[in-house]
């Protein structure tokens, strides 16, 4: 994979996931992907001003990290959780090498970065976190910004710089184990999927703003769920091993169309999990009475166990959403050969 080595250029580091019920969102990610979460927990004081009370734990996706998101008082993590629901994919994560010059660098290109809460960035976007990790606690401490919800077509793009020492993400990675450590050869996370109206306007968003690279591949699977009428598709190298950030956007650019109604433009749709053989995870999963679909309730086809990519022959299959915690989660197995939309992005890369 090409990387972008260019100073303070952002890298994806993780996904935050709203959540009604943490512990019961990571028992669900062990029990049916094998996730394993992080014994670190941390959170935000319930007397922050800024941005309420909140519970996280990370989980290991098996190629990047989950940050389930509980908020416990009033707040824009509240405000996000009533807006989205349970098991939303609010947020991608970047984490930037100088927060400073960050500030200094978008503003020179007329991006003036803000708060969580949409208004200009308060007390140097600091946030100081509890952590409790073997019974020991202490402080984390990050600072945070966002790209503008307008400039970055409604997605809520985070950029933050975690203090060397204290900060969550440092302590979470010198804490090491293989006890939490998802197995490598099990279902991975490949990608997140952002729902866009053109997708011209929201490669953009990394191209242009966050300059990461597109990839010069335009094929991707269509999800019929969706009912866009077909759609184009980019791929994003998140500068992080082997995580991308595909874009979707209708061929039609109508934002009144399908799922761009009822999710809004900017929509973190999706998780993209890989696995080795999708008839052995189909089965796995109908053990534990879950019953995959071929997305958003629609069934599969009479006695499959996938759906098929007539074009490319990628098999994939989704987890329901009553069962998933409210997370839209489509499970896939590549094709062998040239064919294949992953390979060929792979390939391209």
């Amino acid at each position: 994979m090409k990387v972008n080595s260019e100073f303070n250029v952002p890298r994806i580091e993780h996904l935050a996931v709203w959540a009604e019920d943490l512990d019961e969102t990571a028992a669900f990610l062990d029990d049916a992907l094998g996730w394993k979460r992080h014994p670190l927990e941390f959170g935000v004081d319930e007397d922050d001003e800024v941005f309420g009370g909140m519970e996280l734990a990370f989980i290991d996706a098996n190629g990047l990290w989950l940050e389930l998101v509980q908020p416990t008082t009033e707040g824009p993590g509240m405000d996000f959780l009533r807006e989205k629901g349970n098991g939303s994919l609010v947020e991608l994560d970047f984490l930037i090498d100088d927060f400073d010059k960050n500030i200094e660098e978008m503003r020179s290109r007329d991006i003036e970065l803000i708060g969580m809460d949409g208004n200009p960035i308060v007390g140097d976007g600091l946030l100081r976190e509890w952590t409790r990790l073997n019974g020991e606690t202490g402080r984390g401490d990050e600072r945070l910004s966002y790209v503008p919800f307008d400039m970055a077509c409604g997605t809520s793009i985070e950029l933050l710089w975690e203090h060397p020492v204290t900060g969550v993400v440092h302590r979470r990675n010198a804490h090491k184990s293989l006890e939490w450590t998802s197995a490598k050869d099990g279902p991975r996370l490949d990608s997140v999927c952002v729902l866009g109206r053109e997708i011209e306007k929201i490669s953009s968003v990394y191209t242009d703003i966050l300059r990461l690279e597109r990839l010069p591949v335009s094929s991707g699977i269509d999800r019929d769920w969706m009912s866009l009428g077909g759609t184009n598709h980019s791929w994003i190298n998140g500068n992080s091993d082997s995580i991308w950030i595909e874009l979707i956007a209708p061929k039609s650019g109508n934002l009144e169309t399908g799922s761009l109604k009822s999710l809004g433009e900017g929509s973190i749709v999706e998780l993209s999990v890989e696995t080795s053989d999708i008839e052995e995870f189909y089965d796995k999963m109908r053990a534990k009475d879950i019953v995959l679909t071929a997305g958003d309730a629609t069934p599969l086809p009479k006695g499959d166990k996938a759906a098929v990519n007539t074009v490319s022959g990628d098999r994939y299959a989704y987890l329901p959403l009553e069962k998933s915690k409210g997370m839209r989660i489509m499970v896939f197995e590549r094709a062998d050969g040239d064919d294949s939309i992953f390979n060929k992005r792979d390939k391209a890369a």
